[in-house]
C-alpha cells in the first residue's frame, strides 16, 4: 500500500480545485474519522 502525506499546502490546493463543492466542515470531520479508525 502506498501512503501519501498530504501537507497543508496540498491540501489547500486540493480544496482550491473543487471550487467549493465540497464542504470543509464534513471534510475535517471525515479526516478525523479515518485517523481516529487507524489508531485501533
Amino acid at each position: 500500500m502506498l501512503t501519501t502525506r498530504m501537507t497543508p499546502t496540498k491540501l489547500q490546493e486540493r480544496m482550491d480545485e473543487l471550487d467549493g463543492r465540497v464542504d470543509p466542515e464534513q471534510l475535517v470531520d471525515a479526516l478525523w474519522y479515518v485517523r481516529d479508525d487507524g489508531r485501533r
